[in-house]
């Protein structure tokens, strides 16, 4: 099997990115836009010792659970990768994917909570636009820039900032992020500089439109508007710095926290630790008589305190360091841990010093069912893993988060 060759064959399955799953001359094959059960020629486009990839030249044959693709970038932007199955195939595929890899490395048959879901477009608040003889996104593991007028996951109001940046002169500039609030529309933009820019010019062209304009080089600094924009999860208020995390999906983000907050329980006389805090976004949603939050970022710290006064919060106290070092040395009466990782999961100094809490209920958030199983694999001696619930923040790509109840044993 070469570079180059070209083979007729039906798509057995989907591996847990999306992609199918074809055997040729007994080697499996990973091809995109891809469903079971459709007949393709395929093009081999690359062929080593750990796999073999192909590009589909020609459909055979169609799914029922295809779905005709709007979006004219599908094919060589990357940024989504499964727009090509209808909703709710998507969400089968999720639910799939995780009971798949939560059976293959934990062992246990838990209880797996269907796909929670909103919308399937427009939902981004947040998007990173490329600028190179125009200005759009990087085609698929290149750094081709693919120009785009607009962007079918993000919003209306990124949208309509994109809108406007495509007129303007962008010379000296590398990228723009532009930031939206669900709650009031307001939209930040950040441009990273290579050097000198005229920052009137800047000024002039989007002061109509947007309520903050910051420039980057080595540092951040706020040339226009407000310091911050601000979103809303459930009554909770929250700030958005140019660095700052914040779920990309606003009211899916309601749906998750309103789920951590069921897990957790009543919070009205418990102590909540909510490590990897970020921005607090947690722990100020969910309450408690005591809120705990850890975090290493610094900049998310201060705004986690921001955020603490604007929803006139006082008895929440946030540390900045890594979780495990910190916990080390916190006084460890908590009744409730709420952890959510980064992709990699819990370090496994953290997983160490939470079971040593010995909390009642430990509520898992994970954006990785791979390391959230590797995870549960070394709770599991601790706590009884209660149930998992899966929620569609990032629709039209393989992503999926879940939020997993753990009871003390």
């Amino acid at each position: 099997m070469e570079v180059g060759n070209i083979y007729e064959c039906v798509v057995d399955r989907l591996n847990h990115q999306g992609k199918g799953i074809c055997v040729v001359y007994s080697r499996v094959v990973f091809v995109s836009d891809c469903l079971p059960g459709e007949r393709v020629k395929i093009k081999i486009d690359h062929v080593s010792k750990k796999f073999v990839s192909g590009i589909v030249i020609d459909r055979l044959s169609d799914s029922s659970s295809r779905l005709d693709v709007k979006c004219p970038y599908y094919s060589s932007c990357g940024g989504c990768d499964i727009m090509h199955m209808s909703y709710s195939f998507q969400h089968d595929f999720k639910f799939n994917k995780v009971t798949d890899i939560i059976r293959k490395f934990v062992h246990e048959d838990i209880k797996l909570n269907e796909v929670s879901y909103d919308s399937q477009f427009y939902y981004r608040n947040k998007a990173t636009f490329h600028v190179k003889n125009g200005i759009g996104f990087y085609k698929d593991k290149t750094y081709d820039l693919i120009n785009i007028d607009k962007c079918m996951i993000c919003s209306l109001e990124i949208n309509n900032t994109l809108d406007v940046l495509k007129k303007m002169d962008l010379s000296g500039i590398d990228s723009v992020v532009v930031r939206s609030s669900y709650f009031d529309k307001s939209v930040m933009v950040i441009f990273d500089v290579r050097g000198g820019v005229d920052k009137g010019y800047l000024i002039n062209s989007l002061k109509d439109y947007v309520s903050s304009i910051y420039i980057k080089n080595d540092k951040y600094k706020l040339i226009y508007g407000e310091e911050y924009i601000i979103d809303k999860i459930g009554d909770k208020r929250f700030v958005i710095s140019p660095d700052s995390f914040f779920q990309v999906n606003t009211p899916m983000a309601y749906k998750l926290y309103s789920k951590v907050s069921e897990y957790a329980g009543n919070l009205d006389n418990s102590n909540v630790l909510d490590l990897y805090c970020g921005t607090g976004t947690i722990g100020l949603f969910v309450g408690g008589k005591a809120i705990v939050g850890v975090e290493i970022n610094e900049s998310a710290i201060h705004d986690a305190n921001i955020n603490k006064d604007l929803n006139e919060i006082s008895n929440v106290k946030f540390y900045c360091g890594d979780s495990g070092k910190v916990l080390k040395r916190l006084d460890k009466n908590f009744d409730v841990v709420i952890v959510d990782p980064p992709r990699s999961g819990l370090s496994s100094l953290s997983i160490d010093e939470v079971i040593s809490v010995g909390a009642k209920r430990v509520v898992y958030v994970s954006c990785d069912p791979v390391t959230l199983a590797r995870d549960l694999n070394i709770f599991k001696e601790f706590y009884d893993i209660k149930e998992i619930s899966l929620f569609d923040l990032f629709p039209n790509t393989n992503h999926v988060e879940s939020v997993c109840l753990l009871e003390k044993l």
